[in-house]
């Protein structure tokens, strides 16, 4: 499949899904909006691309739209629409969501609020020889309560047992690890989105906060706080910009871990420069922090990738080249 779109499509397109995604307040009006505005098609033409505008774009909006669903989907090959729901792995984790276990299929995994609307779910299991895809009736899904941190954008838990025979297998051109570096490609543009949206909201904070009859922003200490975000920030993009142009599954990963690190830390400093209104629900710093929280779990977190990362490297014995300086 191509992956190549103009830049001036691209950024249109990205103008047009903000403006969608910021009027659309709950996650089925969003990503039905998005659908209308082509998303579907952007998707097919280009996935890396088309995912990286659309997430960068959803990080900026902080919306509640679903897309994730569609980027495993598409990654394992099954044909996407607003009401594809894909089951995906435990928080911190980017392994099979299920384990065949003889006749019985264990899921332990997260599933996003298309799961209400669904008829069927796409579940990737794991039996030995590698994760296989397939369907099963949504209806035999039984999720806990939305809870979390982000309620706006809750995903639902989904830990329970289900018999081998109630799933159907996929005869599809993907696999679950391309999946995997797809969503977290996505993912990572996610999360850069969102981090630049509250670096700018603290800078311009600082800018217009008077203490002791000098603008905050002239402190040293507020300073570097920024431009160590910043700094982080920058970073992380140019890894992400580097999985555009090679799928490489330690560069996804790398790219996630990253961007996760730099949006907990710009979260942390935006939340110290804001000071007492940014602990408030006056200020809508709170939902992209809140957000950040949930997204850097998802498909292995800041925490958790570096270790996954390090033992892949001891294991091959080497580390690749990844980007080319």
């Amino acid at each position: 499949m191509s992956d190549f779109v103009e830049a001036d499509d691209l950024a249109l397109l990205a103008t047009g899904f903000e403006a969608a995604m910021a009027e659309a307040p709950s996650p089925g009006e969003a990503d039905q909006a998005l659908y209308d505005l082509g998303w579907a098609e952007l998707l097919d033409a280009s996935p890396t691309k088309g995912a990286a505008t659309a997430f960068s774009a959803l990080g900026k909006s902080n919306s509640a739209a679903s897309l994730l669903d569609d980027v495993v989907a598409h990654a394992l090959g099954i044909a996407v629409s607003p009401d594809t729901c894909v089951v995906f792995p435990s928080p911190h984790q980017a392994t099979a969501p299920a384990q065949r276990r003889g006749d019985t299929v264990v899921i332990d995994g997260l599933v996003s609020a298309r799961l209400e609307r669904a008829n069927t779910a796409v579940l990737a299991v794991e039996n030995g020889d590698g994760a296989v895809a397939t369907t099963v009736d949504a209806a035999l899904l039984h999720v806990s309560a939305a809870k979390g941190v982000d309620p706006g954008h809750a995903y639902r838990r989904l830990s329970m047992e289900i018999a081998a025979d109630a799933l159907t297998p996929l005869a599809t051109r993907g696999n679950w690890e391309p999946a995997v570096s797809a969503a977290q490609v996505a993912l990572a543009h996610q999360l850069i989105g969102g981090a630049r949206w509250m670096l700018v909201e603290a800078r311009q904070h600082a800018i217009d906060r008077v203490q002791f009859g000098r603008a905050v922003a002239s402190f040293q200490a507020i300073r570097h706080k920024l431009a160590e975000s910043l700094v982080q920030i920058e970073g992380a993009a140019s890894v992400a910009q580097g999985c555009l142009h090679d799928p490489d599954p330690l560069l996804a990963a790398l790219a996630k871990s990253l961007a996760g690190q730099a949006a907990l830390t710009t979260a942390d400093h935006a939340q110290q420069v804001l000071a007492g209104i940014g602990f408030t629900a006056e200020h809508q710093f709170h939902r992209w922090m809140k957000r950040t929280l949930v997204i850097d779990t998802l498909f292995g977190s800041a925490k958790s990738l570096p270790t996954e990362i390090g033992n892949k490297l001891l294991s091959q014995g080497s580390a690749p080249r990844l980007i080319q300086l």
